[in-house]
């Protein structure tokens, strides 16, 4: 099927641009509204609204960003520690604006495995149920995320 202009464009935004050198795709090559609907579904499954999910990521950036580079427990066996950088990264969603550039990466202590929440990320969530392309660095991984909520 061929995408709309609108579609297109929004797929140009989502590639590797100056503004984000690794783009917001990854690997991933299935169609935006593919990766949409299977986080959407993997939500559903957990059993957590992406209100839930975004409230917890909105948290964990801010205790983790509070905590000025220190590693924070935002529970137990759950880190968070927060990398300062300079700069604004426009959103590739038209007419969302522009966020703050910084990281808070989120870790299992048990099983070392990690998100990176940034305040972009959490936008595009919020907004838009985009969670990123599989292989995007910055994917929030909903079944990874809702493991670290429980």
């Amino acid at each position: 099927m061929k995408q709309s202009p609108t579609d297109q464009k929004l797929y140009e935004n989502l590639q590797p641009s100056k503004f984000s050198s690794e783009g917001f795709l990854g690997a991933d090559t299935r169609p935006i509204d593919e990766i949409i609907s299977a986080d959407r579904k993997a939500l559903e499954e957990a059993d957590i609204t992406r209100e839930d999910l975004v409230a917890w990521l909105k948290k964990a950036y801010a205790q983790a960003k509070e905590a000025f580079g220190a590693v924070v427990e935002l529970s137990p066996g759950v880190t968070a520690q927060f990398y300062e950088s300079m700069g604004r990264i426009p959103s590739p969603f038209r007419g969302d604006g522009v966020f703050e550039k910084g990281e808070a990466v989120v870790t299992d202590t048990g099983t070392g495995e990690k998100i990176i929440i940034t305040s972009l990320g959490i936008n595009l969530i919020e907004k838009h149920d985009f969670y990123q392309g599989k292989g995007s660095r910055y994917r929030i991984e909903p079944n990874l995320v809702t493991k670290l909520l429980r």
